[in-house]
């Protein structure tokens, strides 16, 4: 975000132990690490020297990922170690006396900020860190919001946004928590005419987990109990991401399995307990926070695949655009609404924490759920009032706010709040796993999205590389499904010169 004239500012791509997978398990973290290292498109470019903090050796394709980034914000972005930082932070100083330098991760959980206050003597942009953990960690952000509602009593703001009905248990327990909750929902479902109706399900999420990494869902579907686990890891390893089985108790314990091989318990053991909703749409908001003004971007949307028949994976964040007049209502219902109660938890949260709201600099997003037709009928039969309910909050850039500052960057604008809105006005789109042919070379790829960027811009269009691998991650600016059907061309244009070379071969 903006800031004074700065001599050095580093970008921290914090995705592993070191930030949002700091109570995974190392295989996780690295697969995390992998997909989105080169990503950093939230860079303090106001800085003379820009740099992201990678140890080394950083890998080859990592900077070229970095030279492409650097040609796009016509500004050298320079892969830097701690020590590499600390030497020029040094410099800066003498040259410069008083002169700070501003580090931006991630996400400034603790771990982090200590590593970056004590190591680099840097100052951090983002929540303090104690406020990050309270938001972050969804055992603690449950139980925070539970205080925060109890404390604000009936209240037509607070109450128009609940949280699901929810256990928080130790990993080592979840079968028994968690099969008392299912017989809770089982009386519940009776009592209000819906059993049979609405599917029996639970959401298991450990505490720590981030990006569905470290979460399940259990489900009855077609009397079989379905055991559905998001992520990369165990399919990575040979597991099934999907499992049946014809008994609670063996669904919960192979959840129970699952999870424990994501986590690591010795730092965080707790499950939050869910129960399963049917929901319509769930939209996300970001509300950027500067000396003492808290300001919403609006909502944000998820694109969604089928992922089976239990449920749905997200492929990438846009601007919210709701698909029927159900969700525009609900859009035109609670979108102001949620632009007010959102920093009121913030502002409650760093009370708690003793932190002047006045002194924050930072950005976080809180996702929603717009329930459906059985969670709505069940509602008036439990004679609750029409809400959205809290899926959990990430105190730190998302897919979609990195996107918004990867395309300020590459388009040369400050990034500040109006320009972020800009920016999103104009369209913005991110997609995070396009598949390509085999035959292409990511690297390939990405060199042709350069040649062809000036053409695009003539049009009102961007195409951004924000990963070159495969599958492949992008940024389209402008409409989006122009901007998809160029980037089709340009894959058929490249499989067709590979095919003429091999022939000519």
């Amino acid at each position: 975000m903006s800031e004074p004239p700065l001599q050095v500012g580093v970008g921290f791509h914090n995705v592993g132990i070191t930030g949002s997978l700091r109570a995974s398990n190392n295989d996780v973290a690295k697969e995390a690490e992998a997909t989105y290292l080169g990503r950093c498109g939230h860079l303090p470019l106001q800085a003379k020297k820009v740099g992201v903090l990678v140890e080394p050796p950083a890998p080859v394709e990592l900077c070229r990922q970095f030279a492409y980034l650097s040609h796009l914000f016509g500004k050298e972005i320079e892969p830097m170690s701690f020590a590499a930082v600390h030497a020029a932070r040094q410099a800066s100083t003498q040259a410069t006396p008083g002169q700070a330098l501003l580090v931006v991760p991630y996400i400034n959980v603790p771990e982090a900020e200590a590593l970056i206050q004590s190591t680099l003597g840097a100052q951090t942009w983002g929540f303090p860190g104690k406020m990050v953990h309270l938001l972050k960690n969804k055992a603690d952000f449950y139980q925070l919001l539970d205080t925060f509602h109890r404390e604000a009593g009936t209240h037509a703001l607070t109450d128009a946004f609940q949280i699901p009905d929810y256990r928080i248990a130790a990993v080592d327990a979840l079968p028994n928590v968690a099969l008392c909750l299912l017989r809770e929902i089982e009386a519940l479902y009776t009592q209000a005419g819906l059993a049979g109706r609405y599917p029996l399900g639970l959401f298991l999420r450990a505490a720590e987990s981030e990006g569905n990494r470290g979460s399940c869902l259990v489900v009855e579907h077609a009397r079989q109990i379905k055991v559905v686990q998001a992520g990369k890891i165990k399919e990575a390893k040979g597991g099934n991401q999907t499992a049946s089985f014809a008994h609670w108790a063996d669904a919960l314990q192979s959840a129970q399995q699952r999870l424990v091989a994501t986590m690591n318990t010795e730092k965080e053991d707790r499950v939050v307990i869910s129960r399963y909703l049917d929901v319509m749409d769930s939209p996300g908001m970001s509300v950027v926070v500067i000396d003492g003004q808290a300001v919403s971007l609006g909502w944000n949307g998820q694109l969604q695949r089928v992922a089976g028949a239990c449920g749905t994976a997200c492929i990438g964040t846009s601007t919210y655009i709701p698909q029927t007049t159900a969700l525009r209502h609900a859009q035109e219902r609670y979108e102001e609404r949620a632009a007010i109660f959102f920093p009121d938890v913030l502002r409650y949260t760093a009370a708690r924490c003793g932190i002047p709201f006045n002194t924050l600099r930072g950005i976080a997003n809180i996702d929603l759920m717009i329930p459906g037709a059985h969670e709505h009928y069940l509602r008036q039969q439990r004679k609750q009032a029409p809400a959205l309910y809290l899926a959990e909050c990430n105190p730190r850039w998302t897919n979609y706010t990195d996107a918004i500052m990867t395309v300020l960057g590459a388009s040369r604008r400050v990034a500040t709040i109006q320009n972020m809105r800009t920016a999103i006005q104009e369209g913005i789109c991110t997609i995070d796993a396009l598949p390509l042919p085999a035959q292409l070379d990511p690297a390939i790829v990405r060199e042709c999205l350069v040649e062809r960027d000036t053409e695009l811009q003539q049009r009102g269009l961007r195409i951004l590389c924000r990963m070159a691998r495969n599958p492949m991650g992008l940024i389209y600016v402008g409409k989006r499904q122009q901007a998809r059907q160029e980037m089709d061309q340009i894959i058929h244009a490249l499989l067709q010169q590979k095919r003429s070379y091999v022939a000519r071969a």
